[in-house]
């Protein structure tokens, strides 16, 4: 080994170890409303449940190949235990590879008394489009490229990682492309999570589950820097012309939430759209009898 290998190995070595140490620094702030005091409330979940839930998705992360991180889980778990039971439905998972984050996403699914709906093919990605064959990412401008096959993992494989790992008393795995599985599914949905890769993808899974999808409730995608899967959301004729309503928009598209240090800032592939959110805000006000004229507040105004 050269001079000048040994020294990128060891800077290489130095901004991991930085990174990783940001990343423990900032924990309190990116996780400070997962444990606050009424996250989890209304499911009797408690500090010591949300430890013991943090430890294990950490755990899972570190013990199953997976392309999201258990940081990641944890805001998406957040929103799970913030939803409102009498918001009805299960947990949606569109694209699982081996189980990382559904073993994650059932453990919050179980505290919350929900089901978890797993939609994969299990065989890997379909063959992509032409425009899918290579992915754009925004915030870099790298090239990614994908192939028929991409990301498999049996459902074998993926039902012993739940197994071992999170609660597989509370899946229900959808096995099959999209196109075949989800059009028979209808049952509410109260949170939804898209790691699809490919923009057909997630046109079919938004097409048949965002109709699901009830009013507050959040839809994640960790596709945010796919400059395809990005603007999907900001398509205005895609929405009208298949869901007839304007585009809702994407927080976090391009450079995604902030939740991981990267070399020019704090980033991830996570972003996420609130349903609906004024609609909600008014049923509260009239629930608390504040009547028409009161202010309309999102609840989603302290994301």
């Amino acid at each position: 080994m050269t001079t000048t290998t040994r020294t990128s190995a060891v800077i290489e070595t130095l901004a991991r170890g930085y990174r990783l140490l940001l990343l423990v620094l900032s924990l309190p702030v990116i996780l400070g409303e997962y444990f606050h005091r009424e996250t989890g409330a209304e499911y009797g979940v408690g500090f010591v449940e949300k430890c013991v839930l943090a430890a294990k998705m950490l755990r899972n992360n570190l013990s199953i190949s997976t392309g999201s991180t258990f940081v990641e889980h944890l805001v998406i778990a957040t929103k799970i235990l913030r939803t409102p039971r009498r918001v009805e439905g299960s947990v949606v998972e569109c694209g699982c590879y081996k189980g990382g984050s559904t073993a994650n996403l059932s453990l919050v699914a179980s505290l919350c008394d929900r089901e978890l709906d797993v939609f994969d093919s299990f065989e890997g990605m379909p063959e992509p489009s032409e425009r899918d064959a290579e992915h754009v990412l925004v915030a870099s401008e790298e090239v990614h490229s994908y192939a028929a096959g991409s990301w498999q993992a049996g459902l074998d494989e993926v039902r012993g990682n739940v197994h071992r790992f999170g609660d597989l008393s509370v899946c229900r795995f959808h096995e099959g492309y999209f196109d075949e599985t989800m059009p028979e599914f209808d049952r509410p949905v109260a949170a939804v999570l898209l790691d699809v890769g490919l923009r057909e993808s997630a046109e079919t899974a938004v097409e048949h589950l965002w109709p699901l999808l009830g009013r507050g409730s959040y839809l994640f995608t960790h596709d945010v820097k796919h400059m395809e899967i990005a603007t999907l959301f900001f398509d205005a004729d895609w929405w009208r012309a298949h869901l007839d309503r304007e585009p809702p928009g994407l927080v976090g598209a391009g450079n995604g939430l902030g939740l991981h240090p990267q070399h020019n800032g704090f980033a991830s592939l996570l972003g996420y759209i609130v349903k609906d959110p004024d609609s909600l805000a008014y049923e509260v006000v009239e629930e608390t009898g504040a009547g028409r004229n009161a202010p309309n507040v999102s609840l989603a105004a302290d994301d």
